[in-house]
């Protein structure tokens, strides 16, 4: 019989409060997913953890799915703020394409938990997820780029015709190439330099 874990005791949290708690809650089922497995994890478990009751539990997320979607959405966006502190140094659009793909990369491969969920409580692998994630992973995804697409955009750095979305959306799918490439990042940006910035980019002269 496995050892439970410490129940949390005297939570703060007003349950119901509809972030605050929800956050305890995935805090709470992300310590579960590493301390027993993805697959090994209850909502009893999780309930226990969070110091909560299995009723209170289902009341803010009613289903096991949709709490693994949540613990999902929390572990991007904190690899996501990696990613923008790589974007926020770069001195140019190329620049920051190139290494904040790396960034993306290699941020994304080197959370355990992140991909032990996907590949072991989803139907997903690491590339599907971030290619058919939700409106909050896409959302994640805007905020790394759209300050970086914009202000290339305004320096004429950008196809024109390309919208805002379709290059999120191609940057996502390279990325998706690259996670199932086994690539040392010398040849990452290589392939990006080959791929990525021309399809994206207006060529410079000269």
């Amino acid at each position: 019989m496995r050892a439970s874990m410490p129940r949390k005791q005297n939570s703060q949290i007003a349950w119901g409060n509809a972030k605050e708690s929800k956050q305890e809650i995935i805090n709470a089922a992300a310590r579960c997913f590493e301390q027993y497995g993805p697959q090994r994890t209850s909502m009893d478990d999780i309930a226990e953890a969070a110091g909560i009751s299995r009723k209170t539990l289902y009341r803010i997320f009613n289903d096991r799915p949709k709490l693994i979607q949540a613990v999902l959405e929390s572990r991007w966006a904190k690899i996501a703020k990696k990613i923008q502190r790589r974007i926020a140094k770069a001195t140019s659009f190329e620049e920051a394409l190139l290494e904040g793909s790396v960034t993306a990369v290699s941020a994304a491969r080197s959370d355990k938990l992140t991909n032990d969920i996907i590949h072991k409580a989803t139907d997903h692998n690491l590339e599907q997820f971030l290619l058919r994630g939700n409106e909050r992973i896409y959302k994640a995804n805007q905020d790394i780029w759209l300050t970086a697409i914009e202000e290339a955009r305004r320096e004429g750095a950008i196809k024109p015709h390309l919208s805002n979305d379709r290059i999120i959306e191609i940057i996502a799918s390279i990325h998706a190439l690259l996670l199932m490439r086994d690539d040392t990042p010398v040849k990452q940006r290589a392939f990006l330099k080959d791929v990525l910035l021309p399809a994206i980019t207006v060529a410079q002269e000269g």
